[in-house]
């Protein structure tokens, strides 16, 4: 019997193009191109995990998670994967809202009716769709838990002192504590913390027994790694200093874990909540997590990724003709990115020990898409590099700007003793005045710093040079106020680039 030329084309089609891609041949071209980012962006340590469909099909660590000692990176060192934490918050709540126990869209006082908020708008109307999509209106407010050492219960009982910026549901504003918050409503309705909401619904089912909720509890299991920064004026790698963490902030930020497990979640993902033949997420949360419900950039920073739309702990783009479904992390010196691209069943996974590591994790995903999809390989260290430089332009001219406002041989209005006293918000505490010698000081939380005279009655404390890539380390521009008896007593302040607020004297 005779085949026909066009059947046997059409057999052939099925045999080669029907079947699943073995990424074979695109394997060593990824490590090399991994190896090739961790020299170009001068990375101490990083992990990376390749998932498609269900199988892992690359995994490796490269570097050190502690370079002193050269213990290297495996694919069980643990890292901080800081604001990858939200998509576990925001798929518990996806959970709940299958399984009727809460709903995203109604007021979230429904279910906590002792939160408060700045105004009646957002105490009336406020969901945790909102909340979890970072269409509150309300900005960052980072610096009230920042080195606070504060319990989830303090930081929701000054979320009624952090005022919105931006109109109900009127765009995107990022916020840690809009994510604490929820984390909090939504361990209420199930009757537990949020961690043992995590651990049960999540970390159980996904076999994530080396993921824990604070970098104590990682340190006291194996292979927790180190963190680190380059200086950027003696481009020498070293330790992170270490910051204050706080139970307050870790529905938003606080999951450590490796490769291997966060395959796993990944893993979950790509198969509709399916994770070793068990339906362990519905997928339903899936799809309710991707949704888009805000504009997270209204900006074409490359030629190669759209506009990005936010649904609920991730954000959408299209990367050359391809959905990517993605977020980062900060926190720390530790970074991370972790992407998925849900048409094509390929979700990446990459953890790094370097505070300038987001830039080469960005680049390795999408350096990975490249390869693995074959849609053209960019240049992408030379493309984040051009616009990181850009960026830094642009903040040191604003800096420059702010500077040339100095009006010269200027006086404080008062004696420096008239300063001294300690002053007080609602939402940051304590912020103590003292004097030392002939220069004044100020204490707040764990930042002690001499200030320097800026003109008039306006005080800073020393900018450090790497500020922009330690976040524990911040400037105070304090500007004094007299009363109508002309006595000093209040500060006015933007706390390391919060909405300017009042801090008052206290009465001694």
């Amino acid at each position: 019997m005779r085949i026909s030329a066009t059947l046997l084309l059409l057999l052939a089609f099925v045999t080669t193009h029907g079947q699943a891609p073995t990424f074979k041949k695109e394997i060593p071209k990824v490590d090399q191109y991994i190896q090739q980012l961790m020299t170009e962006w001068e990375i101490a340590g990083s992990a990376v995990s390749i998932v498609y469909k269900d199988k892992v099909i690359f995994s490796k660590g490269y570097g050190y998670r502690d370079v002193a000692n050269k213990l290297p990176v495996t694919t069980k060192t643990t890292f901080g994967i800081a604001s990858n934490s939200k998509l576990f918050t925001s798929m518990a709540a996806a959970m709940l809202h299958e399984e009727k126990k809460l709903d995203l869209d109604k007021p979230v006082r429904t279910y906590m009716p002792d939160l408060h908020f700045a105004t009646g708008e957002l105490d009336e109307k406020l969901t945790l769709r909102d909340m979890l999509s970072h269409r509150s209106g309300v900005p960052r407010w980072d610096a009230v838990w920042g080195g606070s050492n504060y319990s989830l219960q303090e930081i929701l009982d000054r979320l009624p002192y952090m005022k919105p910026t931006m109109g109900f549901r009127e765009g995107y504003l990022y916020n840690n504590n809009m994510y604490a918050a929820a984390g909090a409503v939504t361990a209420k309705v199930n009757g537990t913390t949020w961690e043992q909401l995590i651990q049960t619904k999540l970390f159980d089912p996904l076999q994530m027994k080396q993921s824990t909720f604070s970098f104590e509890a990682a340190a006291k299991k194996e292979e927790f790694s180190k963190d680190y920064l380059i200086g950027k004026v003696d481009k020498k790698l070293k330790e992170y200093e270490p910051d204050t963490h706080c139970d307050c902030w870790a529905p938003a930020a606080a999951i450590v874990s490796n490769i291997e497990e966060l395959s796993n979640w990944m893993m979950a993902q790509i198969n509709g909540g399916k994770f070793k033949g068990k339906q362990v997420i519905p997928s339903k949360a899936i799809a309710e997590t991707i949704k888009p419900n805000n504009i997270a950039s209204k900006e074409l920073v490359y030629d190669e990724l759209f506009y990005g739309l936010y649904g609920m702990g991730r954000s959408s783009t299209d990367y050359k003709g391809h959905v990517m479904v993605s977020h980062g992390g900060v926190i720390s010196g530790y970074r991370s990115t972790i992407a998925m691209l849900p048409k094509d069943s390929i979700a990446i996974i990459v953890l790094t020990n370097t505070a300038q590591g987001s830039s080469m994790a960005n680049a390795t995903v999408y350096g990975i898409t490249d390869r693995l999809l074959h849609v053209g390989e960019s240049a992408w260290t030379t493309k984040i590099k051009e616009v990181i430089r850009k960026r830094e332009k642009k903040s040191e001219r604003e800096a420059d700007s702010v500077r040339a406002l100095k009006v010269k041989d200027t006086k404080p209005s008062h004696a420096l003793a008239d300063y001294v006293g300690t002053y007080e918000h609602k939402a940051y505490d304590k912020m103590i005045i003292s004097l030392e010698g002939n220069h004044l000081r100020i204490q707040h939380r764990i930042w002690n710093e001499p200030l320097q005279h800026f003109h008039y009655d306006q005080f800073w404390s020393p900018e450090h040079p790497d500020a922009s890539i330690n976040y524990s380390l911040r400037v105070y521009k304090l500007h004094f106020m007299t009363n109508t008896a002309g006595k000093i007593d209040k500060i006015k302040t933007g706390v390391d680039g919060d909405p300017e607020v009042e801090f008052e004297r206290v009465k001694e």
